[in-house]
């Protein structure tokens, strides 16, 4: 079931590891800059208190557009489950031009300047085009029809994410009165230093662990605490994969709603090296609304001592890995400096959000975070999951490209995208 609400390491050469690269590394998407000026007007009693609150809440209708099959069709992406043509991470800059009180209503005017992550086809064209006009709603107080957002989550709170002025009979959310054109300019980024290789060395040698090689795994429940929960599926699936490879499962904790289990294996690498996995496997409650504490806890140790993360469930619009709301639970979280690690966050959007969640931890930690542009699936997670095992858990001691890593991860997927990527904080 759609996931709706909502890491790797040294090459021979540490010269080749810092090659200059987009904000971006991936297989089937590149990331762009926009910019836009936009009016829009909302009642004076609206929810948001301030002009850039408002201003940001009119802009996230870009998440639904971009979802758009209008606009799959435009650009020709392919794929039977391809959910848009990409993205805007959720970090804006947003400058308010004027604000006026007219009536009942506040009249707005501002400039936003952000980054989009898009399909390559959209990109390259885009790119070329150098400008993109999208329909943004005059007043978003006064679009929301039942009928045009999604009917699992058909609330006013929702509508943004699934905002769709082209859906049969909705187009009248596409054009004046209830629409205006907005015209974004559409650059290139500019060149940054990124690691082209995950530093597999690095990241499996003693990184503040000694010879252990430390993997934290996460599976989120999808709705319900069931043995047909697609989150528990998968969590079992998983465990069952370790087995298969050959780890000892030395401890449980099956009896709590939040299971733990604890996987170990010892590989001999082609260099001689032994190299001592050691897997902590949580089934959990992920929604930060929930008042259990496991989940923060145990990310918490996680962030600390892993060398590398997967988390695999809800993003919560963001909400589910957000530091401050983990932190009240768990307690301040740490971040190492001189320890490299790998997230891989396999949720709906993680593009969007935890790249901000987490950008201010990558001047003071070495994290490479892989993240997803469109929504994404819990049946397809643990495919996913498994080929970048097989390069983690590899007894070849040599580095790899992250671009044949992504390319393995997304090839399991028989032709569709969740646009994956790694870096771009």
């Amino acid at each position: 079931m759609l996931r709706l609400l909502l890491g790797f390491i040294l090459l021979a050469s540490w010269f080749f590891g810092a090659l200059a690269f987009a904000q971006i590394i991936s297989p089937s998407a590149e990331e762009v800059n926009f910019t836009y000026f936009a009016r829009f007007r909302v009642p004076l009693d609206a929810v948001e208190d301030n002009d850039i609150a408002r201003a940001e809440m009119h802009a996230s209708h870009m998440f639904g557009l971009f979802h758009s099959p209008h606009y799959i069709k435009m650009f020709g992406i392919p794929g039977k489950d391809v959910g848009g043509i990409g993205a805007p991470r959720a970090q804006m800059q947003i400058s308010i031009i004027s604000s006026i009180v007219q009536g009942h209503e506040i009249l707005i005017s501002y400039k936003n300047t952000g980054k989009l992550l898009l399909h390559n086809l959209a990109a390259q064209a885009l790119i070329k085009a150098k400008t993109f006009d999208i329909p943004l709603p005059v007043n978003p107080y006064d679009i929301y029809a039942a009928e045009c957002t999604d009917k699992d989550y058909p609330g006013f709170g929702d509508y943004w994410y699934f905002y769709d002025p082209f859906k049969y009979r909705c187009q009248a959310l596409s054009s004046w009165p209830l629409a205006e054109n907005v015209r974004l300019t559409i650059t290139p980024t500019e060149t940054q230093k990124l690691d082209v290789t995950p530093r597999l060395p690095v990241l499996r040698g003693d990184n503040k662990n000694g010879s252990l090689f430390l993997i934290f795994a996460i599976h989120g429940y999808e709705s319900s605490r069931s043995r047909e929960d697609e989150g528990r599926i998968g969590f079992e699936q998983f465990n069952e994969y370790l087995i298969r490879e050959g780890f000892s499962e030395i401890r449980k904790n099956s009896q709590s709603r939040n299971m733990v289990y604890i996987y170990r294996k010892d590989i001999k690498l082609d260099n001689g090296q032994l190299m001592q996995v050691e897997i902590h496997h949580m089934l959990a409650t992920t929604d930060m609304e929930s008042s259990s504490t496991a989940f923060a806890e145990f990310f918490k140790s996680g962030v600390e001592n892993a060398d590398v993360i997967l988390y695999g469930g809800h993003s919560g619009l963001g909400s589910n890995l957000d530091i401050e709301s983990l932190e009240y639970k768990a307690g301040k979280y740490h971040f190492n400096k001189d320890k490299k690690q790998i997230f891989f966050f396999d949720s709906c959007s993680s593009y969007s959000y935890y790249l901000k969640t987490f950008a201010a931890e990558k001047t003071k930690a070495k994290i490479d975070v892989i993240t997803y542009g469109l929504s994404s699936y819990f049946f397809s997670s643990n495919d996913v999951w498994i080929e970048l095992m097989k390069h983690l858990l590899s007894p070849q001691s040599r580095d790899v490209l992250w671009k044949d890593i992504l390319f393995d991860m997304e090839k399991v997927l028989k032709g569709d995208t969740y646009l994956i990527s790694v870096g771009g904080i």
